[in-house]
């Protein structure tokens, strides 16, 4: 652990101004008594949120950047909200008063449609008994949870499952949940499994930190981001970091200066090594194409100069550094195994929630994802509870969704996905549901936004490609986001970004605090004691 450090004589720069940023500057405040004064955002941004965005209106059509999957929110993002104090009650934390909105708010019982097929009538709900995938699948996913990361090593999924395995249902649920492709990493199947096999049963329950009034924009980004400027942090938007310099002196790699790009000039910020520096690496928002309901996405960007924004070139510089800031090019040479579609629906006085309830048996707000098992798109949607954003209108319903094989031509829509309108997006999805077109699309407003880069922290990977949240042989410098390397934890959500900030403050100010523990599946647990998994 690092020697504590003078919280009053230290200053941190936090770059990027996302959800790792913004929890590292709440963790910091509360937790190591740094002066708020004394923390700096630094954002190529206007506004801070990172990967986590909405915007629009009802007229326009909405549009959420929420990245694909529903947030798995666990004890990290519980410890940071529960320091933030309520808008509403400042005796209460933000973390209370979403707890508080759940309870007045939760549905009377819970979703019993996770998955959707074609059948000879149109389309039917998946049993939960068609989940089973008998004897040998169940052996074989117990063989990788027990297997070492170690022994796995940089294996694709498929390199363990036959192709039958990836047609069960049991895939889709998975796959669509965490946004896994067969070819994908697995290591981050075992984790998965390690983590989450043991509530496969609730897995699609929205649980009470996913259920925010509005968007989690709203709800958790803009109220820490204004208590943050209540408290005085210092924030600089539109303002990109174009490298790091180090000290030449130092024995460890210790920065010394950050290049700041201010509109057309550059400002060098002095970095004492008592300060600290924080850098969320990465995006899997890069290189998004957003298109309209009556145009597709300009094109399927490929070329490296498409891909590779702020976040990428500032943690390229530090690849050349040092090698233990890992290899990000690992994570955007191919973007065909990477890409993934979301799309916004905004529907005006229509009766789809109404039609959605019949067919499913679930009203809004109820369950986190519906799965279309025979989607040649892999369609998800979720139909969240309504009013989503805060000036969206009684009359009018939105709805998120997103398709994991973009590259492919659809069941009704002749069409690649990344190639489709905005309405044909919806076609396709209320053709999947069997609800009528005629009723359904003059009414709706679909707004789809093609990501190259959406799964890429799901590649398969070799120890180097990731690095740790402190680097070895680093003085004042942390590395956070969905790109670093924290153990047994699963990548590309919320939860993960909050720890990787916690273990960053707790380290580089040199606090006796850990963050809680991954939870495990309880056989784990059991195993533990008997000798060790």
């Amino acid at each position: 652990m690092t020697t504590q450090r003078n919280p009053d004589n230290t200053h941190a720069w936090l770059i990027g101004s996302g959800i790792a940023s913004l929890s590292a500057a709440v963790h910091l405040i509360r937790e190591a008594k740094v002066p708020p004064s004394n923390i700096h955002i630094v954002d190529v941004h206007p506004s801070t949120g990172g990967g986590i965005r909405s915007c629009g209106n009802a007229e326009n059509g909405y549009m959420l950047y929420t990245g694909c999957l529903p947030y798995f929110h666990d004890r990290c993002v519980e410890d940071f909200l529960s320091l933030v104090p309520s808008k509403q009650d400042p005796k209460a934390s933000l973390l209370e008063s979403i707890k508080d909105y759940d309870v007045l708010n939760r549905p009377q019982r819970s979703a019993i449609t996770r998955l959707v097929k074609q059948g000879h009538n149109g389309p039917q709900r998946v049993d939960a008994d068609d989940l089973q995938i008998g004897p040998r699948y169940r052996m074989e996913l117990i063989k990788v949870m027990l297997e070492s990361e170690k022994t796995l090593g940089a294996a694709r999924i498929d390199e363990f499952f036959d192709e039958q395995f990836f047609k069960t249902n049991f895939w889709s649920l998975w796959s669509t949940t965490f946004a896994l492709q067969s070819w994908h990493s697995i290591l981050e199947l075992r984790r998965c499994l390690r983590k989450h096999l043991g509530d496969i049963e609730d897995l699609n329950n929205v649980r009470a930190l996913d259920r925010t009034k509005y968007t989690i924009y709203e709800s958790i980004i803009m109220p820490v981001t204004e208590y943050l400027k209540d408290q005085g942090v210092d924030f600089h938007f539109s303002s990109r970091v174009s490298r790091l310099e180090m000290d030449p002196d130092s024995q460890q790699t210790t920065v010394a200066k950050i290049v700041i790009q201010e509109e057309t000039e550059d400002k060098e910020v002095e970095v004492d090594p008592s300060d600290i520096v924080m850098v969320t690496l990465g995006s899997p928002n890069s290189g998004s194409q957003v298109g309209s309901n009556l145009e597709a996405p300009a094109h399927f960007p490929e070329k490296s100069d498409e891909l590779i924004d702020h976040d990428w070139a500032l943690w390229i510089d530090l690849m050349h550094k040092s090698p233990s800031f890992g290899d990000p090019k690992h994570f955007t040479q191919n973007p065909h195994h990477t890409a993934v579609e979301s799309f916004t629906i905004t529907l005006k006085n229509s009766d789809f929630l109404k039609q959605y309830e019949k067919a499913t048996g679930d009203s809004a707000g109820t369950g986190a994802l519906l799965s279309f098992t025979d989607s040649n798109w892999g369609l998800s949607i979720s139909v969240p509870h309504q009013p989503l954003c805060a000036n969206q209108p009684l009359d009018v319903v939105v709805i998120w969704g997103y398709g994991l094989h973009p590259d492919e031509t659809g069941n009704f829509v002749s069409k690649p996905m990344c190639r489709c309108s905005g309405r044909e997006i919806a076609t396709e999805v209320f053709s999947h549901l069997g609800f009528s077109l005629d009723d359904l699309l003059p009414r709706s407003n679909t707004i789809p936004c093609l990501m190259p880069l959406g799964t890429a922290p799901l590649l398969p990977r070799g120890p180097d490609h990731r690095p740790r949240v402190i680097p070895p042989q680093t003085k004042n410098l942390a590395v956070l986001g969905q790109y670093v390397e924290i153990a047994e934890d699963t990548t590309l959500n919320m939860e993960y970004s909050v720890r990787s900030a916690q273990m960053a403050v707790y380290s580089t100010m040199g606090l006796n605090k850990s963050p809680p523990k991954t939870r495990r599946h309880l056989l784990l647990n059991v195993l533990d004691l008997l000798g060790g998994v």
